[in-house]
């Protein structure tokens, strides 16, 4: 399949008195057109940055310092801030962890909605009145996609007069209105019930067969990522450590930081099976480059360890980032 996004040694760091906080350091990553992507890992692991990186959404002290972003074969780290504002919401977009604090109390569900549709939509009416009607007819379209109960009545009411499932859709639907060929789902079920969580991953791929768009699930839920992913990318301390097809990384699991994930979750077809953490701390983002992030949480560690690699490619499409591990 061809790479819709593809990231390749991406750097981003930011300065701090104490030292750089290398958050998001050398990762390679591609996306597929129509393709869903589950990207999972430790909180603090560099998960929403690296997209963060990618929408040119990280504010300073943080910045991007190198690698290269090509998004539809074109390198956008090299645009003008402007035409980097013309890619959001038009072919890439990306939906915040929590939809009460990323929706604008101070404006309607209607008005948010419409900003977007009126930054990027070419097609429009040039007419004042016309432009409205065309705008208002849009919005209602896209809110009554997404699942909201009579739109047409409530594109005059605030985010604060909906519940947690609702607030959710109505971020979907602004990042959707322009219907993107990428959307980056950021914890779209966090502080969900399970009913509402999956309510909202059928709405997602509903959306993603309905538009045709590649979907990026950044989630902590190994579950939700099994069931809805082609692949997955596991991130460790700003790195990707492994990436595959799903049912290779968590059937096989190669990188010892992503079989330590799948010992730390319970199984309902093992429900006598201890649960076993990972022992120690996340790395610390400013560690010393040049070694292995995983080195001192790490139960395989010896001395050729120290070194830093390389994704290296297991085959089928598994890679891993692991000294030991390299055929």
């Amino acid at each position: 399949m061809t790479a819709l996004l593809a990231i390749e040694g991406l750097q981003t760091f930011f300065a701090t008195p104490a030292g750089e906080i290398r958050a998001v350091d050398g990762i390679d990553l591609e996306v597929a057109a129509g393709e869903c992507l589950g990207v999972v890992g430790e909180s603090g692991s560099g998960k929403s940055m690296a997209f963060l990186s990618v929408m040119g959404l990280v504010r300073r002290p943080g910045r991007v310092v190198a690698g290269r972003i090509l998004l539809q074969g074109e390198d956008i780290l090299g645009l003008a801030p402007a035409a980097r504002r013309g890619l959001r919401g038009r072919v890439i977009a990306m939906t915040m962890q929590d939809a009460l604090t990323a929706l604008n109390p101070a404006l309607t569900v209607g008005e948010q909605v419409a900003e977007t549709l009126e930054a990027h939509a070419a097609d429009l009416p040039t007419g004042r009145a016309a432009r409205r009607r065309a705008v208002r007819a849009r919005v209602v379209e896209i809110l009554g996609l997404v699942g909201l109960p009579d739109a047409g009545r409530r594109l005059g009411d605030y985010p604060h007069q909906f519940s947690g499932g609702m607030r959710q859709r109505i971020m979907i639907a602004c990042a959707l209105v322009c219907r993107p060929r990428i959307l980056v789902a950021d914890e779209p079920t966090t502080a969900l019930d399970v009913t509402v969580q999956a309510q909202i991953l059928d709405l997602i791929g509903d959306m993603r067969r309905e538009l045709g768009m590649a979907v990026v699930l950044i989630s902590h839920d190994l579950g939700v990522v099994a069931e809805r992913c082609e692949r997955v990318a596991v991130f460790y301390a700003g790195q990707v450590v492994e990436t595959g097809a799903v049912r290779d990384i968590l059937d096989r699991p190669a990188h010892p930081y992503t079989r330590g994930l799948l010992r730390s979750i319970p199984r309902l077809d093992d429900p006598g099976r201890r649960i076993e953490p990972i022992p120690g701390q996340l790395t610390p983002a400013d560690a010393r480059p040049g070694r292995c992030r995983f080195l001192s949480r790490c139960a395989l560690a010896a001395p050729p360890c120290r070194a830093d690699i390389a994704l290296a490619d297991l085959g089928r499409g598994h890679r891993v980032r692991c000294v030991r591990l390299r055929p």
